[in-house]
């Protein structure tokens, strides 16, 4: 039986925010589409699964769609008591999945072949139509709410009399220029032609050339880089302009308290800032420190086919108890996944929702290599979740504890499968991982929440990538040499434009990621006991479900300062002779 998410707002707007985060590919970073609306009935469809490849895929009539959402909220409106809505509103939550669900697996299939125009149309086409979809939908559950007839609760999504209201126009164009900046900002994206060595020619191509020089490299990806800044900054100069009316309009105090309602933290902003700042005085000097031991230089990219990532994901969950091997046999039994690696794929990796099949789907931009496991083992995480909990985990940072767990678990166990060198290689690519979230993420953190407080006079171009390189300072994420770059680079960080305020749940996700890796390591079992507690949890705020299963806030005191020196105590235990070794 699905679950159905506490509604914290009846705002129309965070339900579209919801269902448009589901949809968007995140490139930088793992898409979680777990705190999407949840579909507010059942559904048995066990008959009626199908494999993905065989999943049909027809463009949605628009205007039938319409019809049929405005002829139930007509019928709403002129109801009596003596009538029921049920029928309808059952007919319209189908449409609406139905929508989504085709809307899914356009992006899928244009990822999976970025050559493939007619998807890519496709999944364009969706993303010019949610804004109406959450229209319709919204007009009809505020008419239902206010009807006479009967109308069951778990169908209206939280909707009641005192809260929920339409869109209003202007919310509606806001929400609509929105939409039209994001794809924009995605066409700059998309631009691969740069001018280097004097002509205009392909810059994946140019860093693909056998034999490239480090400094070649260096010199295109700044030029990348420059190319990237200079035509998405301005767009994203709008969206945050946008974003903040758009708070208004709803009646926020800003933007960020409008995220954090969306993504239900059940922590603030300011208990954010002062998090920051105890992260930033533990990296601030050991990251960068660390980075110019030049560790990467120590990884082996050694091959890993498909079948081979596919047999040792298969391994490493064997026994993680029932409700994960059941999600990992049905994701192999009905192909749910892609992992192959692809020139003709898009980069990044994510997981997402197929509502009319209660199905969840991991896309893994694989490069052909050991490191495909940690990202497979991540996005596996959410998958386990979405499958158990039919995609209606509560809380964005509950979704990132699950998949950020199973990293750590999978990896735990490959151990006794892997080479000891393969597995101390994947060890510190892991390692080195995680200690960027505490630098990196946690410098993107901080950047956005300041980016959203100037004032419009101070939202220019140059006091942005200035602000960009003093927050990657503040946390020791600046590596010698690297001033412009890392000026210019948060430009392309998809998660700043698509999903504000997301990042900081990759850290404080990580930190009770990191504790049942530890309960892992000290007794064997706790940690997959751990996890499988809180897979099935019980609290609707990820702070109460952490204390919930023994775990301890990521906002206690020096937690920060504990897992730097649970990496050092790691390093020097299990790599200690590989590291020096360099």
């Amino acid at each position: 039986m699905s679950r159905a998410i506490p509604r914290k707002t009846t705002s129309a707007v965070l339900r579209a925010f919801a269902m448009a985060l589901a949809m968007l590919l995140l490139l930088c970073g793992c898409s979680d589409d777990s705190f999407a609306a949840a579909k507010p009935y059942p559904s048995a469809n066990d008959d009626g699964m199908l494999p993905f490849e065989k999943m049909p895929y027809q463009r949605p009539d628009m205007d039938a769609l319409e019809a049929l959402f405005s002829s139930a909220a007509d019928y709403a409106e002129a109801a009596s008591a003596r009538d029921d809505l049920t029928p309808r509103l059952e007919q319209c939550w189908d449409a609406y999945d139905e929508f989504y669900t085709l809307e899914t697996l356009a992006m899928l299939r244009s990822d999976i072949d970025q050559a493939d125009e007619y998807y890519a149309g496709e999944y364009e086409f969706f993303m010019e139509n949610e804004v109406k979809v959450e229209a319709w939908l919204d007009r009809l559950l505020v008419a239902c709410a206010a009807s006479e007839a009967r109308a069951p609760s778990r169908l209206l999504a939280g909707y009641d009399l005192a809260a929920g209201e339409p869109y209003s126009d202007r919310a509606l164009e806001l929400m609509a220029r929105e939409a039209d900046l994001l794809r924009d900002y995605w066409r700059v994206m998309m631009q691969d032609d740069i001018e280097l060595e004097g002509r205009v020619q392909s810059f994946s191509d140019y860093i693909s050339a056998p034999l490239l020089s480090d400094e070649a490299y260096q010199a295109a990806n700044l030029v990348y880089c420059q190319a990237c800044n200079q035509g998405a900054a301005p767009i994203y100069i709008e969206l945050v302009k946008i974003r903040r009316a758009l708070a208004e309009e709803l009646g926020f105090d800003s933007y960020e308290q409008f995220q954090y309602e969306a993504f239900a933290r059940d922590y603030t902003p300011e208990q954010v800032r002062s998090y920051l700042d105890s992260v930033a005085g533990a990296m601030a000097d050991y990251y960068p420190d660390f980075m110019r031991t030049d560790p990467y230089s120590l990884v082996s990219y050694d091959p890993l086919s498909a079948s081979q990532l596919l047999e040792l994901l298969e391994q490493t969950t064997a026994h993680m108890g029932r409700r994960v091997t059941n999600a990992y046999d049905f994701m192999k039994t009905y192909r749910l996944y892609d992992i192959s690696a692809s020139g003709k794929k898009a980069p990044g990796s994510y997981t997402v929702y197929l509502d009319r099949y209660d199905a969840p789907f991991c896309y893994v931009g694989a490069y052909g290599d050991v490191e495909d496991f940690l990202d497979f083992s991540h996005e596996f995480g959410h998958f386990a979740d979405a499958y158990v909990n039919y995609n209606a985990t509560g809380s964005l940072d509950l979704s990132e504890t699950y998949s950020q767990a199973m990293a750590n678990l999978t990896l735990l166990k490959s151990r006794a499968f892997l080479s000891g060198e393969i597995y101390q290689n994947l060890l510190l690519l892991h390692l080195l991982a995680n200690l960027s979230i505490y630098a990196e993420q946690a410098a993107y953190a901080d950047f956005e929440s300041r980016v959203y407080r100037l004032s419009d006079e101070e939202l220019t171009v140059e006091n942005i990538n200035a602000l960009a390189l003093s927050c990657a300072r503040r946390f020791g994420a600046v590596s010698d040499g690297d001033e412009e770059l890392l000026s210019l680079y948060w430009a392309q960080v998809t998660h700043l434009f698509e999903t504000p305020f997301y990042v900081i749940s990759y850290c404080v996700s990580a930190d009770a990621a990191v504790q049942i890796a530890e309960l892992a390591m000290n007794s064997p079992g706790a940690g997959i006991a751990c996890y499988e507690d809180m897979l099935d949890w019980k609290e609707d705020s990820f702070l109460s479900e952490v204390e919930r299963v023994g775990l301890v806030s990521p906002f206690a005191p020096g937690r920060a300062a504990h897992n730097l020196e649970l990496v050092e105590t790691i390093m020097e235990n299990s790599l200690g002779g590989y590291l020096r070794a360099a």
